[in-house]
């Protein structure tokens, strides 16, 4: 059998380097597709966290606009106790607090993952030191939250509010 010299077709060498250079650019892609994937993902969880945090802010804030009183005695900086008007029995009572990692109102969860929660008192708009408990002359509530989010992330939220009753 004679070999001819004119015969065209890939070497084993050719094949090989050939598969090695499309075995490099499937990995890049491949490597590039996770990034953008875990990216979408960590986005998507950081959203999910700052939307239970505004939902759970709007829900504290309505209620604590509604406040008629305020029970000292067991207020702290992660809690409290207040009356608030009722048009059923004319007033009621609510309780904001920590539970843990469960922000609770009237003992219903709000929200999860808190990693921190504050409540401080102010006299006034202007002035500029809170303090951690309720006093007779407290007329703003400065709320803060603080989540855990995608890769234990910490988002933290501040809001103050007037009770329009007090």
């Amino acid at each position: 059998m004679s070999m001819n010299t004119g015969e065209k077709g890939f070497t084993i060498i050719e094949v090989i380097v050939t598969l090695i250079l499309v075995g490099i650019t499937a990995v890049m892609a491949g490597m590039w597709i996770v990034s953008i994937a875990n990216g979408y993902i960590f986005a998507k969880k950081n959203m999910a966290t700052a939307q239970k945090a505004q939902l759970a802010m709007t829900r504290i804030e309505k209620e604590f606009k509604r406040i008629s009183a305020v029970n000292a005695g067991v207020t702290t900086a992660t809690s409290i106790t207040y009356t608030k008007p009722d048009i059923a029995s004319g007033t009621v009572n609510g309780t904001v607090s920590l539970d843990g990692t469960l922000l609770k109102i009237n003992g219903n969860t709000l929200t999860d993952n808190v990693s921190a929660f504050a409540l401080s008192y102010c006299d006034n708009v202007t002035s500029a030191s809170c303090h951690a408990v309720w006093s007779s002359t407290s007329r703003i509530i400065v709320i803060t939250l603080s989540l855990v989010g995608a890769d234990n992330i910490q988002s933290t939220f501040t809001q103050r509010v007037t009770p329009r009753n007090l």
